[in-house]
């Protein structure tokens, strides 16, 4: 799957606001892969993509101690 597809399946599975706390710690999670995929290619902005995906994995992992 190309970064494009995966970006565009990650926005469209974006948890609504009834959505349970593991359902959102799981999209957190999905998107730290993502923006650590993105960053690992380089380019300008690899810096700043790897702090937002350290941040939603920070995001997921507070979430995943709050469902427990």
């Amino acid at each position: 799957m190309s970064v494009l597809e995966e970006m565009t399946k990650l926005m469209l599975d974006m948890p609504g606001p009834k959505a349970g706390t593991q359902e959102v710690a799981d999209w957190y999670a999905r998107k730290a892969r993502l923006l650590e995929h993105i960053a690992a290619e380089g380019g300008p902005d690899a810096e700043q993509v790897r702090e937002l995906a350290l941040l939603a994995y920070r995001r997921s992992q507070s979430l995943h101690g709050r469902a427990a």
